[in-house]
């Protein structure tokens, strides 16, 4: 008698197996959520709300006084499930899943312990914001694994289940605002997921996976040949995975593509991590053409994870510009032909349109506006005003005219004939042509 098979000709018991181990790493991410949360004393419960049950068993006392032991004690278990569930799981998802409950394991406790503050405040949002931060962390690790099985399906299904995921990245990195009263996409009034799990987590595994992919190459091609020649495209080829990659986030922490600024420690840091995968490469089984198609899924990963993130962050830059530099700009003009003509600002947007002085107000640009209701705030002081927008991450740009003591003394004496010139009224000590007015940079701010 056949033992029954399952989908790829595996036992349906051993498929089984590995599900359920995948299920006791997602079921122990859950016990670590509930037990190791705040106290909530003074707060509704809700099927939701964490507990504090492991962190009042006497016998975990030691394993709690610190966060070093907090983490470490959690992240065994956890590690050791995940480790089973990826060698028992040939699913890509099962893999992905079992490392997100691992990296979830890793935040809960920090704010259970550390930061217990935090959740108490926010309540059912820092719950949602570690565990899609920790799914987007282990969908990106397991990329390589989720780029096999996205290689077996035919062109028309790969597009309909990948460009869904591309969606939800550009709609995440362009729209989420941490100064939104509705908190779209934001989950908490501080974008957390797009930025720490989107723009810096999956952007370092996704620079990490390009680097070991083509170290992976070279490997793969030395050991198909020999001679010198092969061992100075190796030499190069390694040189390569670990240069250009380098040089890519330089040049978009550079353009303001990101969230930081690529320094010098961290080029070096991302350049060690990288060198030491390559060197392990040796440890894995198989070579030649093995270890070219191992290559391939891991750089087919990181493109997979790559594209919609710098191109979601690179649109997101150009929303920034247009918002402030063309669309904010046309009205602050506006505003100021109307200024000079009325001596007064008008009392709404609307009344630049029917006086002329503009064709209409243009709403900001933030993300797909399907998605979100962008307007442009506006309040008039009589002789100044101020002109206020959202932007990505969490940006609140604010506008207002310079101030000038001779256009005040002008202004009490009666004599408007002479009004500043536009230099001198929208220059400022640094030379810009906004002058100090604006409260946000040119290009949105970095967070190191």
């Amino acid at each position: 008698m056949t033992e029954p098979q399952a989908g790829g000709g595996r036992p349906l018991a051993a498929v089984l197996l590995g599900w359920a181990v995948v299920a006791a790493a997602l079921a122990y991410a859950v016990l670590v959520h509930y037990g190791v949360g705040p106290s909530n004393q003074g707060i509704a419960w809700h099927w939701y709300t964490p507990r504090t049950f492991l962190l009042d068993i006497e016998l975990l006392y030691p394993v709690f006084e610190s966060l070093g032991r907090a983490l470490m004690g959690a992240a065994i278990p956890a590690a050791a499930l995940a480790a089973c569930a990826i060698a028992l799981c040939r699913s890509s998802v099962g893999r992905a899943l079992a490392l997100a409950s691992l990296v979830a394991v890793l935040l809960f406790p920090f704010y259970g312990v550390r930061a217990p503050f935090v959740w108490n405040f926010f309540q059912w949002r820092t719950s949602a914001v570690l565990a899609l931060t920790a799914v987007v962390v282990g969908f990106s690790l397991a990329t390589p694994w989720l780029a096999q099985s996205w290689l077996r399906l035919s062109w028309p299904v790969r597009l309909l289940v990948y460009l869904p995921i591309v969606f939800a990245v550009f709609a995440l990195v362009r729209n989420a605002t941490g100064t939104d009263e509705s908190l779209r996409f934001a989950i908490s009034p501080w974008p957390a997921v797009p930025v720490f799990g989107i723009e810096v987590a999956a952007l370092f595994i996704a620079a990490w996976l390009g680097r070991t992919g083509v170290g992976l190459l070279a490997i793969a091609r030395q050991q198909g040949s020999g001679g010198r020649r092969a061992w100075g495209r190796l030499v190069a080829g390694l040189l390569l995975a670990i240069a250009l990659p380098v040089l890519l986030l330089w040049i978009g922490s550079r353009l303001g593509l990101f969230p930081f600024r690529a320094g010098a420690k961290t080029l070096l840091g991302a350049s060690l991590v990288t060198a030491l995968s390559i060197a392990l490469v040796p440890l894995v089984r198989g070579g030649g053409e093995r270890l070219r198609k191992r290559a391939r899924h891991v750089l087919v990963g990181a493109a997979l994870i790559g594209i919609p993130l710098v191109g979601s962050e690179a649109v997101a830059r150009y929303d920034y510009y247009l918002t402030r530099e063309i669309r904010a700009r046309r009205i602050i003009d506006a505003l100021d032909v109307y200024f000079r003509r009325e001596t007064v600002y008008p009392d709404a947007l609307q009344d630049l349109v029917e006086a002329g002085d503009i064709d209409s107000i243009r709403e900001p640009s933030i993300g797909f506006g399907f998605l979100y209701d962008a307007k442009f705030r506006y309040q008039n002081f009589g002789t100044s005003f101020i002109l206020e927008f959202e932007a990505p991450r969490w940006v609140e740009c604010a506008y207002t005219p310079p101030f000038s003591e001779e256009e005040e003394e002008e202004g009490e004496s009666g004599d408007q004939s002479e009004p500043a010139g536009d230099e001198d009224a929208a220059s400022g000590e640094d030379g810009d042509s906004l002058g100090e007015a604006w409260s946000c940079p040119s290009k949105p701010p970095e967070l190191w």
